[in-house]
């Protein structure tokens, strides 16, 4: 009896660094018996089941998208200061006619390309009318020397009628072309000069812009200056007024600070004053103590005993 065997083929779809999508399929592939095979092809059928994994079971290593996020950024910054200056450049172009100028260069371009291409097919149809020319000199030689009964002779003149039809119509084409190259050189001619004029007049333009540019800038720093130097006055007349102020101020207080000196001298001198006249009486009163009697002193504090003593009615 065969044993059976089961074969489990994983596929992974997605499964890449970038990780960007969410969810990976794994099909398993269940295949039957080689003996059931071999009896049946019918049922030699291969069934597939398929199951959801997320990301992080496949994948558990540091994500790289803050790096490319900063990658994104830095591009976004370059993109947009690359947009600005393309913005700043038209800008330019079209103020001072540059666009004009290049459109007329274009054009100039444009018309010697084409007269250069009617030129090699002028070249050209002149080269095949020289050929045909040669050979209808050629074919006049042949007839000069064959005699007008040979069959020789008739087919010269065919050839002959043929090669001047040919020459006919390669002397029309080499005329019409001839007549383009004329006035495509006039068109190119008219072009150079328009061309001319319009780096002519952009040339101006910059150039009075400039000066303009040049007395606007000059005018707005005179005013920028007179701005400046008004601002300046200001505040140096605010400075002055100020100062003259504090010097009021320190004025009027030394004049009080002299004051309070002159009266602190004066009271200093007063009060010295008072201090000797009371020493002198103190020195009175003592000497006048030590030689007076008891009936002197109790005649002289009478009053004040009596006061004491006796009361008021």
């Amino acid at each position: 009896m065969l044993t059976s065997r089961v074969t489990v083929c994983c596929s992974m779809h997605g499964l890449n660094q970038s990780c960007f999508r969410t969810n990976y399929i794994i099909s398993f592939r269940c295949l039957a018996d080689r003996a059931k095979a071999v009896d049946s092809g019918a049922q030699e059928k291969e069934s597939f089941q398929y199951y959801t994994i997320a990301s992080e079971q496949v994948t558990k290593g540091p994500s790289p998208k803050h790096g490319t996020d900063v990658a994104l950024r830095r591009i976004s910054l370059v993109d947009l200061a690359k947009s600005k200056l393309y913005e700043a450049q038209s800008f330019y172009d079209e103020f001072s006619g540059m666009n004009e100028v290049k459109v007329a260069q274009n054009k100039v371009i444009e018309i010697q390309d084409q007269l250069q291409l009617v030129q090699e097919r002028r070249r050209h149809i002149l080269l095949e009318l020289t050929l045909v020319r040669k050979q209808l000199q050629d074919i006049h030689i042949e007839l000069q020397k064959a005699t007008r009964g040979e069959h020789r002779y008739v087919e010269l003149i065919k050839q002959e009628f043929d090669v001047l039809a040919r020459e006919k119509e390669k002397n029309q084409i080499f005329q019409i072309i001839d007549q383009e190259e004329r006035e495509l050189f006039s068109h190119l001619t008219a072009a150079v000069k328009t061309s001319h004029e319009k780096e002519r007049t952009q040339a101006n333009n910059v150039k009075y812009w400039s000066i303009i540019a040049s007395g606007v800038g000059a005018l707005l720093g005179i005013v920028a200056t007179s701005i400046n130097y008004y601002f300046r006055n200001t505040q140096f007349e605010t400075i002055r007024k100020a100062a003259e102020e504090n010097n009021r101020k320190l004025a009027g207080m030394e004049k009080q600070l002299v004051n309070l000196e002159t009266s602190i001298g004066r009271m200093n001198v007063e009060w010295n004053r008072y201090l000797s006249e009371k020493r002198v009486a103190e020195q009175r009163r003592v000497a006048r103590s030590s030689a007076e009697s008891w009936g002197g002193y109790f005649r002289r504090h009478l009053s004040r005993f009596a006061r004491v003593f006796i009361p008021k009615a």
